[in-house]
C-alpha cells in the first residue's frame, strides 16, 4: 500500500515534465532561429547608443526585456538610420532599437509593432543667433538626420526652410557650433542632452512629430504579433516606466497618450 501511494506522485510528476514543452509557447520566427537581431544607433543617447563598447540606452535595455520573454538571445548590429527600414524589409534585421516615426511610406515598407512612444521634436539653435519657432527659421539652413521622418515634418511646418541632411548628430552638433548651418531639428531627448553639454546652445519650440513603433518586416506576423505581446507586458508590468525613468531627465514626461494605449501601465514615483 505504501509502495503504490509512492508511486502516484511521481507519475503526475512525470507527466507535468513531459507536457512542459507543449505548454510553452514557441519562440517566433526570427531571421535566425533563436536569435532576435536587432539594429541601433551608436549616438543616438538616451535611445540608444555606444556606451564603454557596448550598446546602451532606453530601447535597447527595453529589447533585452522583450527578447528575454520571447525566449531569444538578442544580438544587436549598428547601421544609420536612414538604411535601417529597407535592411529590416531586407531581412538583415528583425527589428530595430530606433524611435522610428510610423508614416505612410514607411508603412508600405515594413509592419509596425503597438506603440512605444509619441514623438517630439525641438529646434536647436545657438543662443547668439536664437531661433524662437520654426516661422523664425524661414530662409534659414536647419540640419536634420538623413532619412529622419522629421525631414518631411519641417517642410511642412516650414516651407521656405533650407533642410541640411547629416549622417549623423555629432556631425550636426559641429556644424551649428561652427556656424556653418542656423538650427537642428531633432527628438526632444536628444535636444535636452544637446543643449546640456553645449552651453553656447539652447532648445526652443517643441513640435509633436508622431507615434513610434517597432519596424517589423511584412511577412513577419507572428514575429510583430510576438512583439506585440510582449510589448504590452513590459508597458503593464512597469518596466518601460522605470526604464523611462532611468534614462530620462526629470524634465522629460512619458506621453499621456501611451497610458491610454496600455491601461494600467504604472507613472513614475515623483522625482
Amino acid at each position: 500500500m505504501n509502495r503504490s501511494r509512492r508511486l502516484f506522485p511521481i507519475g503526475l510528476l512525470w507527466a507535468a515534465v513531459l507536457l512542459e514543452p507543449a505548454a510553452r509557447a514557441a519562440p517566433p520566427e526570427t531571421n535566425v532561429p533563436g536569435e532576435l537581431r536587432v539594429a541601433y544607433r551608436t549616438d543616438d543617447k538616451p535611445v540608444s547608443f555606444l556606451q564603454d563598447g557596448q550598446p546602451a540606452g532606453l530601447l535597447i535595455d527595453f529589447m533585452n526585456a522583450v527578447a528575454a520573454r520571447l525566449g531569444l538571445r538578442v544580438t544587436y548590429v549598428s547601421t544609420t538610420f536612414a538604411a535601417m527600414v529597407p535592411a529590416v524589409r531586407n531581412h538583415q534585421y528583425d527589428t530595430a532599437a530606433f524611435g522610428v516615426l510610423v508614416t505612410p511610406e514607411r508603412q508600405a515598407v515594413v509592419d509596425f509593432t503597438t506603440p512605444i512612444g509619441y514623438g517630439q521634436a525641438q529646434l536647436v539653435s545657438r543662443k547668439d543667433a536664437p531661433l524662437a519657432r520654426l516661422d523664425d527659421a524661414a530662409g534659414k539652413t536647419v540640419a536634420v538626420t538623413t532619412g529622419s521622418a522629421l525631414i518631411p515634418l519641417l517642410q511642412q511646418r516650414a516651407p521656405q526652410v533650407t533642410v541640411k541632411q547629416f549622417p549623423n548628430i555629432a556631425s550636426s552638433i559641429n556644424a551649428l557650433v561652427s556656424g556653418q548651418i542656423d538650427g537642428l531639428f531633432t527628438g526632444l531627448a536628444t535636444a535636452e542632452r544637446i543643449v546640456e553639454q553645449h552651453p553656447a546652445l539652447e532648445a526652443t519650440q517643441t513640435v509633436e512629430s508622431g507615434v513610434t513603433a517597432l519596424p517589423v518586416a511584412r511577412d513577419r506576423p507572428a514575429l510583430r504579433a510576438a512583439l506585440d505581446g510582449a510589448i504590452a507586458a513590459l508597458m503593464k508590468d512597469g518596466t518601460y516606466t522605470r526604464l523611462y525613468v532611468k534614462w530620462n531627465p526629470p524634465s522629460m514626461a512619458i506621453p499621456e497618450r501611451l497610458y491610454a494605449d496600455y491601461p494600467g501601465m504604472p507613472r513614475p514615483a515623483a522625482r
